[in-house]
């Protein structure tokens, strides 16, 4: 098999084993940082944890398809997430160990995975990872100080992070896809709001509950509310970014505009590479996208300031 066709072969094959676009995003700046950072040239294992890794999905597709791109390097992925958040279904720790021992049983995943609550410590030690990365999490946590400050402590003094989420600016909340309800604060205006679309027929994911769950309008509207003002905690770009910089870690808009570009490709059909060969990063470009949909951030360390 030539060069050429296998990296085809395992391009279908990430592209197919997939469940999200961020998926494949996330391998591609993965892939990317290894390819261009001197400083991974000669490492042989790479350790990652993803911070907030929910059902486990987009750690096993990591864990699997990041030893195919780099062929050379081991990969040790670890997780964690928390049990009263709320976010997530209660019963999905269970489901995602079974995700992930039905499909690596060699891995021992009761020592990778591990669940907090969010005013904890990260249990990880110092400096214990290459990368930390999240996906549609950072629009979840409720102190992102907090958050920064266990993320620069875990990670390598040459590590990065890398994130994939929306900020407050987005005009349209993708969980429930409507404009500005992530915006309000307080409960009664997000129940006015949802009600409202839904009445006018615009809510989509109104029109597709009340067929499984029988749900009339003003409950649909009270049940998101409930969602939306005690789960979701957007925050505006300069924000996260008081955050990043208050914990020495810098911020960087990196690969927001691979991001939509790949989103465009692949509405035209194409299956594009799974690394990026360029990373434009126009604040120009960045003003408009924040507003589209998510961005993704990468963050490295204040390598010349002593801690």
């Amino acid at each position: 098999m030539t060069k050429n066709l296998f990296k085809k072969e395992l391009i279908n094959a990430a592209y197919k084993e997939s469940i999200s676009i961020t998926h494949r995003h996330m391998l591609s700046i993965i892939n990317t940082i290894l390819k261009n950072e001197k400083v991974f040239a000669g490492q042989k294992t790479i350790r990652i944890l993803d911070a907030g890794c929910g059902n486990g999905k987009m750690l096993y597709y990591l864990h699997k398809f990041l030893p195919l791109f780099n062929t050379d390097k081991q990969f040790l992925i670890y997780g964690y997430d928390l049990t009263d958040h709320g976010v997530q279904q209660t019963d999905y720790v269970k489901k995602t160990f079974a995700f992930l021992y039905e499909n690596n049983p060699e891995i021992e995943w009761n020592d990778r995975i591990k669940i907090i609550k969010s005013s904890d410590n990260w249990p990880f030690s110092n400096q214990t990872f290459d990368f930390v990365v999240s996906n549609q999490v950072l629009e979840h946590v409720w102190d992102h100080n907090h958050f920064f400050m266990e993320q620069a402590r875990v990670t390598n003094v040459k590590g990065f992070s890398i994130h994939i989420f929306p900020v407050k600016e987005v005009i349209i909340d993708g969980h429930i896809f409507l404009p500005s309800v992530h915006k309000l604060n307080s409960w009664d205006s997000i129940y006015k709001k949802v009600k409202f679309y839904s009445g006018l027929g615009l809510n989509i994911i109104y029109n597709r509950e009340k067929q499984i769950y029988n749900y009339d309008i003003d409950h649909f509207s009270r049940v998101w509310a409930d969602k939306i003002y005690h789960f979701c905690n957007y925050q505006t770009f300069k924000e996260l970014s008081k955050s990043a910089k208050k914990n020495h870690l810098c911020i960087t808009t990196r690969y927001t505009f691979n991001y939509y570009k790949r989103k465009f490709q692949e509405i035209l059909g194409l299956k594009t590479d799974l690394i990026y060969k360029d990373q434009p990063s126009s604040k120009i470009l960045f003003f408009f996208l924040k507003f589209i949909s998510g961005i993704s951030i990468v963050l490295y360390k204040d390598q010349y300031s002593s801690y």
